[in-house]
């Protein structure tokens, strides 16, 4: 048993948001967890480091929290209890300081949602779909009682939106969802046909074509076909945009002035006062955010256009882009909400954190993160989840991760990657795609039931939490 001694010294370590440190208290009690980070290299072929013991904090072990029964919850998820104004779909607001999603019907909340829920293609899935379910609305019903087995209130984006559109006509709690509206890649396709030779500049530079706003303006139509629906809970207008150090170098190696992206990168040397020669960190990392605003500039008043009601998502920031002060300057007066896929941290440190509350005025919420368990059998040898040991320790990082996000004001939720393992006999998209322990379910739809209750038991207490966490910070 913990002695008084304990419990004193482990409340002392919930400190402010300070550089440098995890995010929730590592105490005594915390648990350990051995982890291997996946990384590629230079030739593209993935491969681990070795193990690491990192430190993690549960529910349970949370000095000075005791976990309660949630309050009534919405059909959406949002606390019962309090009521704020209804518009009939999803927006923000900021409450002494923290920042809520407010679902179509007033209640405050946060997302907690999982994304990719849709059958899988392949023949082994395929044949497991036809055994467990008598028709895709059936599925829906028993993947809804799985995602309330780990207490999520929604679906992430590449979800099957037609599907869920269906199931949500009759059910008395929604699925929400949030659809991918895909410029930057479409644009790209369309130039390559017009203009072969778009072929050698890097993809987000197609940002600096003269036809790019006005292929934003016609491609955010598709935006209007959610216009009424209360169940969306916002647009992505991309995923992981190559937004990085590198872009400035790739775009002045076109050396062709006849090629928009060259001329543009030149000119904007030029009022940096600066030339190719002498190219600093931070002149690219700023050029990475001229390109970012040249394309938020254009696809956010477009999707407003056609969409006025629902929320802007952003562009899943990665990699470098979310440690870049600059993107975070362009997306500001353009998303409604930011949104980052996080890797390569075991879980976002205080500096982290306090960054993204100094680069932004928005809330964000992390659209996607994930571990794999060696236990799973599957190869994992793709993805950038970090690989752990076995299925309790996946359990125990969603604890840590999330606890850790609870403590920053401005962060409105989390969507975990993903609803289903990637098969081994699916050629997949992140070759050698051998089979992935991402999902909640594996390749059967058999739900993971030692990471599910651990993901109930967090997402359950988030109310809790959250008024625990700020009270330390008065």
């Amino acid at each position: 048993m913990k002695t008084l001694k304990t419990r004193a010294r482990a409340w002392l370590a919930l400190p402010l948001l300070a550089a440098g440190l995890p995010a929730p208290a590592q105490t005594t009690d915390s648990l350990t967890v051995e982890a291997r980070k996946w990384s590629r290299d230079k030739q593209h072929v993935p491969f681990y480091s070795p193990w690491v013991t990192f430190k993690a904090m549960t529910v349970d072990r949370l000095p000075g929290f005791r976990p309660a029964p949630p309050p009534a919850l919405s059909r959406y998820g949002g606390d019962a209890t309090r009521t704020w104004k209804a518009t009939g779909f999803f927006r923000t607001q900021q409450v002494k300081g923290r920042w809520w999603l407010v679902d179509p019907d007033g209640h405050p909340g946060l997302t907690m949602a999982v994304t990719s829920i849709r059958p899988a293609p392949a023949a082994t899935s395929t044949a497991a779909f036809a055994k467990a379910f008598a028709s895709p609305q059936d599925w829906l019903a028993k993947t809804q009682a799985v995602l309330d087995q780990g207490g999520f209130n929604g679906a992430g984006t590449w979800s099957e939106t037609p599907a869920i559109q269906e199931y949500n006509r009759t059910a008395k709690k929604p699925i929400t969802y949030a659809p991918m509206l895909g410029f930057i890649n479409t644009f790209g396709q369309q130039l390559l046909k017009s203009r072969p030779a778009s072929k050698q500049q890097p993809r987000p530079a197609v940002v600096f074509d003269p036809g790019w706003a006005a292929f934003c303006q016609e491609h955010a139509r598709g935006a209007a076909a959610y216009r009424t629906d209360a169940n969306v809970l916002g647009h992505f207008s991309d995923n992981e945009i190559a937004f990085i150090p590198t872009l400035l170098g790739k775009v002045l190696a076109l050396r062709d002035p006849a090629e928009p992206a060259y001329a543009a990168a030149v000119q904007w040397l030029a009022t940096q006062k600066a030339d190719s020669a002498h190219l600093t960190a931070d002149l690219k990392d700023a050029f990475a955010g001229y390109a970012a605003a040249k394309y938020y500039q254009a696809v956010s008043p477009a999707i407003k256009k056609n969409d006025p009601n629902h929320l802007y998502l952003g562009t899943r920031l990665h990699g470098s882009a979310k440690f870049n002060r600059h993107i975070f300057a362009a997306a500001e007066p353009y998303v409604d909400v930011v949104s980052i896929n996080f890797y390569g941290q075991w879980q976002p440190t205080r500096a982290t954190l306090a960054q993204w509350a100094r680069w932004t005025t928005k809330p964000f919420f992390i659209s996607e993160f994930y571990t794999k368990a060696e236990d799973s059998g599957l190869s994992n040898m793709t993805g950038a989840g970090w690989l752990v040991r076995k299925e309790a320790d996946r359990a125990t990082h969603y604890q840590n991760f999330c606890l850790a996000l609870l403590q920053a004001k401005n962060c409105v939720g989390w969507h975990h990657f993903r609803y289903q393992d990637n098969d081994p006999t699916d050629p997949g998209t992140d070759p050698p795609d051998m089979g992935v322990n991402k999902g909640i379910v594996d390749t059967k739809y058999q739900p993971y039931t030692t990471v599910l209750p651990a993901m109930k038991q967090l997402n359950q207490n988030v109310f809790g939490l959250i008024e625990f966490f700020d009270k330390q910070k008065k």
